[in-house]
């Protein structure tokens, strides 16, 4: 009894304060959580400005033609995805040597120097190598989050971590991308060229995240972690996750990260390109015509927000393979219902907004789920790794094969596709479902 009383004893001390909902870990004070929460807030809207204002950068500064510039978005798209796959590893490992707060900070310190110099690119190369610098940024960004807030949160109130920076990436989506659109219009409207419009668009983006680098450095907590597990090589953990893809629902979840990010990929890689396209068709200048594009964009965003809350709710109610299945048929229903509108600036695609955000957030949450409730408590880390594995691969295609159906098919053709491997993946997910009960019946 002495003992038990000694080891609760124990796990009280390891927990720190409690603000609202979340249980912190020891050392862990009121400016670091608050701290974390605005590198949130920041965090997914300033990486997704560089695909919201490429339109823009590829049509008034490098006068690339429409019919390559599908192409070259999807080029850019995986050309990032290619350096955060090489570099996430790293910055992960680097953070346990000399802490989260220099690599979170130092992430958003580069993002800020790659918006300085992508709109000053004079060619689609330059403009490549440029964004090499942005997917640096992208890397230490992307996997610190996560980490911080696992670092920050006891056990018990991880969930509701997860969950409130998840929250805090969409509002901040939605509430700075609506303010970075107008910025080309408000310049132009100061008696800017088009060109110097972009750049100093660029540049105020540029500024501002290199101020929110400063406010992590010096408010973020100090030094590495504590106690930091050993880690499998990378290829090490590509064979455990692969290995377990024997299981049928594994295999599933890897499927559908490459379909529920290849979801995403299509939206922030093509969606703003088209729209802005039709815009410029239509008579708008540039800024005109970007900031109606970043409007529907911020509205497809705005959509995931309360989708996100609901998929939450529904997810424990049911089956993860049934709410899959329902997630693709919501999910195909919005990438195939683009190629039937006939004008995308008008309000049929107000429905089109309304179905992309539903379904990408119900896609990812749903594929997200899966894979956390069919990794085994023995090899969960490899497992989920595979899952990243599979959706950085989704990114990859979708965003090269994306890119050249844009050019040479239209710009629905992307869109479409993605709409197809939906359907896909639901069928997929009914065949384990009918397969399943089918053992079970026998």
């Amino acid at each position: 009894m002495d003992q038990l009383d000694e080891t609760s004893k124990n796990n009280i001390e390891e927990m720190g304060i409690k603000i609202g909902p979340w249980q912190l870990m020891p050392d862990i004070e009121k400016r670091h959580l608050f701290t974390l929460f605005f590198g949130a807030f920041f965090g997914i809207a300033t990486m997704a400005f560089v695909n919201v204002f490429g339109p823009y950068i590829f049509d008034n500064i490098l006068n690339i033609p429409k019919s390559e510039q599908g192409k070259l978005a999807g080029n850019l798209t995986a050309v990032q995805e290619v350096v955060v796959l090489l570099v996430i590893g790293f910055c992960g490992a680097l953070s346990d040597r000399i802490g989260r707060r220099f690599v979170y900070s130092f992430g958003f310190f580069i993002l800020g120097i790659g918006y300085f110099i992508y709109p000053l690119a004079t060619t689609s190369t330059e403009l490549i190598i440029f964004r090499m610098v942005v997917a640096l940024g992208c890397a230490a960004n992307t996997v610190m989050l996560p980490t911080v807030a696992n670092d920050y949160t006891h056990e018990i109130a991880r969930g509701k971590m997860i969950a409130a920076t998840s929250i805090l990436n969409g509002l901040g989506l939605v509430l700075l991308i609506s303010t970075f659109r107008n910025l080309p219009n408000e310049f132009s409207e100061m008696g800017f060229d088009p060109i110097w419009s972009g750049i100093y668009t660029a540049w105020f983006v540029s500024g501002l995240v290199i101020f929110v680098s400063l406010v992590l450095f010096f408010n973020l907590k100090k030094g590495a972690p504590a106690q930091s597990s050993k880690k499998e090589p990378y290829f090490a953990t590509l064979k455990i996750a692969f290995k377990a893809a024997r299981e049928p629902r594994i295999a599933l979840a890897y499927t559908a990260g490459v379909v529920s990010r290849g979801d995403l990929s299509v939206v922030s890689t093509f969606f703003t390109l088209w729209l802005y396209q039709v815009g410029i068709s239509q008579g708008m200048t540039g800024a005109e015509a970007i900031k109606i594009a970043g409007f529907f964009y911020v509205l497809v965003q705005a959509f995931a927000i309360p989708g996100a809350f609901f998929i939450g709710i529904f997810i424990d109610k049911i089956d993860r393979v049934l709410t899959l299945a329902i997630a693709m048929a919501i999910a195909a229903c919005g990438y195939l219902y683009l190629g039937f509108i006939d004008n995308p600036l008008s309000s049929e695609m107000y429905i089109g907004a309304a179905l992309l955000g539903l379904g990408e957030i119900f896609a990812n949450l749903s594929a997200i789920s899966l894979i956390g409730s069919s990794a085994p408590a023995k090899g969960r880390g490899a497992v989920i790794g595979g899952f990243s594995f599979f959706g950085a691969l989704g990114i990859f295609i979708v965003a090269f094969v994306g890119g050249n159906l844009f050019d040479s098919i239209g710009p629905t053709a992307p869109f479409t596709m993605v709409g197809i491997a939906n359907i896909g993946l639901l069928m997929l997910a009914l065949f384990v479902l009918f397969s399943e009960k089918k053992k079970k019946n026998s």
